[in-house]
């Protein structure tokens, strides 16, 4: 089984046949209803438009529908963004979802392309109904191990599996052919009250997106012209945008940019909660300059969440060609019923992209699908890893600490080491704008590459610079440090360090025997006066009393296939005459 949805009471499946577009017209979902429209979403078509009699039909059709009305469209990634921004204002964006190929499809000077986008859209304002959905525990195949190591926290996980996120990969669809997978879990994510159907419109082969390549001029595509020595390897304190002017066009190898995201979180000097119309524009400003300064073939990307990236989408595709939608499964916290973890990589080339530095290079090799990363069993293993395509799932985001510094948005060494490795050769400069704490400019300098570093905060910049003296004198600036940031990614509060009298599992532990006599979820009062041990124990060592109840609202799980019980063979008596 795929998935495993709770109180889920499967829907009941009606396929509709269009002849054409227009017969778009006379379907009508006046109850409310789940729709399922496969599109073509066979992502190698170079894509510039989908047709515009569609949208108009699909725009018609959702006018028509009741205010409980969802609408699912599969699609290919560079059409998604089209399709929201048509949409916009008829419908209410609520997820997007990547799903995986069963194999990936080659493609000249850009990479393997490994998935479609599923749009789920809902006339109502509030967040997505659907019910909570479960996705098999994944077996190494090396040590037969749960893929991700649970350590000590089995006890807070469910027997079957983990929430689903979205990022599907334990299910696959065929770029080219009707996805009997998908609907398989639509019926159950969607099998509550008030819906009852899923219809699924199949137009696959209905109509196919205009397959041109359309080479921007914004720019000139054939002058090059260099840096001068002195303003290369240096990081700038100051405004991206009065940096970026004094940068000679047609100079930059590669352009990294991962902006504030608008979604208020604490930078220092920044204000990250700015209106939505405003901050766009400020984005398309520093976008141009970004096309103005990258090298002819050369590749800029731009990191956002997929509804801000659909922003970015457009403005980058008016002034620069489409390469690359790279998803990253970069699972943060556990924040709704449906984990988020997907994250979009936009990368535009000025003209026709150059060749990417594919061969003979271990940072551009993924670990293969379902591997875990325990040390003991990587120490056993032989030939683990596989080329990477447009969707990583083997870069996890720092855990630790210890391995961060003071700043809430830190991404990986190794993806940026990933990133610049694919789209530059050893001795290119690599320019990041929001270069933060300096992870772009620091990877760069580690793998024999130049850099440009800028950031707005005086702060940021005085630790990007301590870091890179720390490389110059040999230390990694990526290692563990032994202290704990102020800087937080997320709102809930940080405990203070502390021994515990008692470990967090046993109490954890303990509350679930409390609820397994009382028949509930206990409060504070219950467990201070059921526990045997001081109720300061549960104040002090827990963020909040949801992780108290942690175990106590769940099975718990091993991280050891169960085996498979084999049937005892019946015995057939013989009688004798």
């Amino acid at each position: 089984m795929a998935q495993k949805s709770e109180n889920c009471v499967p829907l009941k499946t009606q396929d509709i046949k269009l002849k054409n577009i227009e017969e778009l017209k006379h379907l009508v979902p006046s109850a409310p209803a789940v729709w399922f429209f496969v599109l073509p979403h066979n992502a190698s078509c170079n894509i510039v438009g989908i047709d515009p009699d569609f949208i108009k039909c699909l725009k018609d059709f959702i006018d028509k529908g009741c205010n409980e009305t969802v609408v699912c469209l599969l699609t290919a990634p560079q059409a998604a963004p089209e399709l929201l921004l048509n949409l916009e204002g008829k419908i209410h964006y609520k997820l997007w979802v990547s799903v995986k190929y069963d194999k990936p499809i080659s493609q000249e000077n850009k990479l393997p392309l490994n998935h479609s986008e599923l749009l789920i859209l809902g006339k109502y304002k509030e967040n997505l109904k659907h019910t909570k959905t479960r996705v098999p525990y994944t077996y190494c195949p090396a040590c037969d191990k749960t893929t991700k190591d649970y350590g000590g926290k089995k006890h807070t996980y469910h027997e079957y599996g983990t929430l689903m996120s979205d990022v599907w990969r334990n299910i696959s669809i065929s770029p080219d052919e009707f996805p009997t997978s998908i609907v398989d879990r639509l019926i159950n994510l969607f099998g509550l009250s008030p819906y009852k159907k899923l219809f699924v419109v199949d137009m696959l082969k209905m109509f196919d997106y205009k397959k041109r390549v359309r080479i921007r001029k914004a720019f000139d595509l054939i002058k090059t012209n260099e840096i001068d020595k002195k303003d290369i390897n240096v990081l700038h304190n100051g405004d991206c945008l009065e940096v970026l002017k004094d940068i000679p066009s047609n100079s930059i190898d590669y352009c990294f940019a991962d902006p504030p995201y608008n979604l208020k979180k604490k930078y220092d000097n920044w204000n990250d909660s700015l209106d939505t119309q405003d901050y766009f524009k400020w984005c398309d400003k520093w976008l141009y300059e970004l096309g103005r300064i990258i090298k002819p073939g050369c590749t800029v990307t731009v990191l956002n969440i997929p509804l801000w990236a659909v922003r970015h989408y457009k403005y980058l595709s008016e002034i620069l060609n489409f390469q690359n939608w790279i998803t990253w499964e970069g699972l943060s916290l556990p924040v709704r019923m449906i984990m988020p973890a997907n994250y979009s990589f936009l990368c535009f080339t000025k003209g026709s992209p150059r060749k990417l530095s594919l061969d003979n290079n271990k940072e551009l090799l993924s670990l293969k699908e379902f591997y875990c990363v325990r040390q003991s069993c990587i120490n056993k293993r032989i030939n683990d890893k596989e080329p990477i395509t447009d969707l990583w799932w083997d870069i996890h985001r720092l855990k630790h600490n210890t391995r961060r510094v003071d700043h809430p948005c830190q991404l990986p060494p190794t993806l940026m080491r990933r990133l610049i490795s694919l789209f530059t050769n050893k001795g290119e400069v690599v320019l990041d704008p929001f270069n933060g704490v300096a992870t772009t400019t620091l990877s760069a300098e580690q793998i024999n590459r130049k850099y440009i570093g800028i950031e707005l905060s005086e702060y940021y910049h005085t630790i990007a610079m301590k870091r890179h003296k720390e490389l110059l004198r040999g230390l990694d600036p990526f290692r563990k440090n032994g202290s704990t940031p102020k800087a937080k990614n997320s709102l809930v509060p940080r405990l203070k360090k502390q021994k515990y009298a008692v470990s967090k599992k046993e109490l954890q532990l303990e509350v679930k025997r409390i609820a397994q006599v009382t028949g509930k979820l206990p409060t504070r009062e219950e467990v201070k006066g059921n526990s045997k041990y001081p109720i300061e124990y549960y104040d002090d060592y827990f963020i909040s009393w949801g992780e108290v109840c942690a175990a106590a609202r769940t099975t718990g799980m091993v991280e050891t296939r169960e085996p498979v019980k084999k049937k005892k063979k019946e015995r057939i008596k013989v009688v004798r005459p």
